[in-house]
């Protein structure tokens, strides 16, 4: 009986053992967790996350006024690299002041990107920017074209902001009655929900409609306050530079190889990222069919085929 107990006890201790070696192994072979730390700046911090080893890559949000957060999905795909996803000053983790015209620009944000660079010794990166931000890291390799190794440009609307005389329209006529209907009811609540009004609004930025709710599925209830900050987003269009923006010239100029990443039914298309192929020096375009302002959401498999080629080109 003695002995017995002996043997089942050592074979609970062995199968424990399995256990625990099996899950040192599953926690070995699963991706590295996302590392948050923040550079100290002037009036505060700029919040980052890294994430894996080898050539480094900084990932941009756009809005403006988003969190890096939703750029995760981007991030994990990109396995031998290092993925490091800024938060603005104003944006995400990174809100220590009121945002307001007088500091919210395009000229800061790259700053805020160059002071990251700076804290983190890195030499050169590629340098990706989605949405708006495709603004931000064009006008960054122009200001730091010795620190950039490549541009990588996700829904780009080119190089200026005359994007937004159609792009609205284009969004609305993607939209149901029935959305339109939820947004005003929406936005007649008395307090009414920026993030809840957001969701409907951006079904007209995906080619399939049901693929919307993908883009925040994923975040958790801790990082919902952090997504968006509308002050930023109001404050960024009403700088008095905001409507005279445009690069286009010193980016035609720039001889860094650029890769344009660009959803076939994205409503901020209007011929600008044609133009902006065909001007750049070492440029290429890739359409992703059936796929609007976010394709790794709608057609996973297309964009991220490009992304790899994208990097792995010279």
């Amino acid at each position: 009986m003695h002995a017995n107990r002996i043997l089942q006890s050592s074979g609970l201790l062995f199968i424990f053992g399995m256990l625990i070696g099996d899950i040192e192994d599953a926690a070995a072979q699963s991706p590295p967790q996302y590392v948050h730390d923040s550079a100290k700046v002037s009036g505060g911090f700029i919040h980052y996350y890294t994430k894996g080893k080898g050539k480094q890559i900084v990932l941009l949000p756009g809005g403006p006024g988003y969190s890096s957060y939703y750029m995760r999905d981007i991030s994990d795909s990109l396995q031998g690299y290092k993925t490091i996803l800024i938060d603005f000053r104003g944006t995400g983790h990174s809100r220590y002041k009121k945002a307001d015209s007088t500091w919210v620009n395009q000229d800061n944000m790259v700053q805020d990107v160059e002071l990251l660079r700076q804290h983190l010794g890195v030499g050169k990166w590629t340098v990706l920017g989605h949405s708006w931000a495709t603004h931000t890291a064009l006008y960054y390799a122009i200001k730091h074209p010795q620190h950039t190794e490549k541009i990588i440009l996700i829904a780009t609307a080119g190089t200026d902001n005359s994007f937004l005389k159609y792009y609205s329209d284009n969004i609305r006529m993607q939209l149901t009655e029935q959305d339109m209907a939820e947004m005003d009811s929406l936005s007649k609540l008395p307090s009414p929900n920026s993030l809840e009004i957001s969701k409907v609004w951006f079904r007209g930025y995906f080619y399939d409609h049901d693929k919307a709710s993908l883009l925040f599925a994923n975040v958790p209830e801790e990082e919902i306050p952090y997504l968006q900050n509308d002050e930023f987003f109001n404050a960024f269009v009403h700088n008095p530079h905001f409507k005279t923006f445009d690069i286009g010239e010193q980016a035609y100029a720039l001889d860094l190889p650029v890769r344009i990443i660009q959803g076939r039914q994205d409503p901020v298309n209007g011929g600008t990222q044609e133009r902006l192929n065909e001007r750049l020096k070492h440029s290429r375009i890739f359409y992703i069919e059936r796929a609007g302002h976010f394709p790794w959401l709608e057609q996973p498999e297309a964009f991220f085929n490009a992304l790899r080629k994208s990097l792995s080109e010279e």
